[in-house]
């Protein structure tokens, strides 16, 4: 492992009990589960969930997904019932409806002291960081939403996503003064055509989508703001999902030293994504050259692109240029 320096940022300080105590006796978690869409976040959950802490306090705890919430909106349950074509669009249609629900969720569960997961692509450093802030002070006083993102008159950009409540002071836990949260960090990352491929199969399988270029740039944004995020908790994992039949790989680790733990071998796959074209039309375009998808020894070109595959890979242009004839025969009716 290699060591990659980084700075203190804060001096909050939070219990290092990590066993399933009393509530009262430790700090609450604030568990940040970070990385682009389909890069593999619920599968790194899942094993999270099985570690000694977490095994205690998972049944108290508030898991907090914006996915979940859209799903049980009743428009986007119509809209699916109906058989809706447009997948995307019917997400998008409750995008925003849903993200208020989970920051409203997020924001209530901190003012109570609450064990808390959220699931995210934490792909907006300016939310991730006020976030943090508003954790890091939650013990001492209460919030609420704040008015989010706003274009001012003049095209300037205003963002303040919690509030603080004046006059109002947290509660006790126990009788006791409330402990600071404990913040961690689980990222997750792999290379990003992995993650196209995996959004698509879900497509298919759960009729729940996306558009390739938010996916993309959910992606890349994440990669460029680990580091910065891993300045700001106290304990940070990163995973790459990039096998496709073995376990996610830890290849990062920084506890409360400030120092960030990496496997030299694997880190750059966290360089690479941060780099990559979130405009790209096809994977040839995802990256600079040489682009290390179409080198010996990449998933792309080992398996995907196998001669063994030639049979599946020409049924699946097939359908592919189906689907397209039948797109353009529609929109010309």
């Amino acid at each position: 492992m290699k060591a990659m320096g980084l700075v203190t940022n804060d001096d909050s300080q939070c219990t290092e009990v990590m066993a399933p105590v009393a509530h009262s006796d430790r700090s609450p978690v604030l568990l940040f589960m970070g990385g682009g869409m389909g890069a593999g976040k619920s599968t790194v959950l899942k094993d999270i969930l099985k570690e000694p802490f977490w095994e205690g306090a998972a049944g108290n705890a508030v898991i907090i997904e914006a996915d979940a919430f859209k799903e049980s909106d009743v428009i986007y349950k119509a809209l699916s019932a109906r058989g809706h074509q447009d997948m995307i669009r019917t997400a998008e249609l409750v995008h925003q409806s849903s993200t208020d629900a989970a920051s409203s969720l997020l924001v209530t569960a901190l003012n109570e002291g609450r064990d808390v997961i959220m699931d995210g692509t934490l792909s907006w450093l300016p939310f991730v960081v006020q976030t943090i802030t508003m954790a890091r002070n939650v013990h001492r006083r209460r919030y609420r939403m704040g008015p989010g993102y706003k274009v001012n008159e003049g095209g300037t950009v205003t963002e303040n996503y919690w509030q603080r409540i004046e006059g109002e002071e947290p509660e006790q836990v126990g009788g006791k003064r409330r402990k600071p949260y404990r913040i961690e960090l689980v990222g997750v990352v792999c290379d990003a055509y992995l993650a196209v491929i995996r959004g698509i199969r879900r497509a298919i399988m759960c009729r729940r989508a996306v558009r390739v270029k938010s996916q993309l740039t959910s992606h890349k944004r994440f990669a460029e703001a680990f580091l910065t995020y891993c300045q700001l908790v106290d304990n940070a994992r990163l995973y790459n999902t990039n096998s496709l039949e073995g376990p996610p790989k830890l290849i990062g680790w920084k506890d409360r030293d400030k120092t960030l733990l990496v496997d030299p071998d694997e880190i750059d796959c966290l360089k690479r994504v941060s780099t990559l074209n979130e405009k790209a039309n096809n994977i040839y375009e995802l990256y600079k050259h040489p682009n290390p998808t179409c080198e010996a020894g990449s998933i792309w070109k080992d398996i995907v692109l196998s001669p063994s595959r030639l049979n599946i890979q020409q049924e699946l242009k097939y359908s592919i240029l189906k689907v397209e004839r039948l797109k353009r025969t529609s929109s010309s009716l």
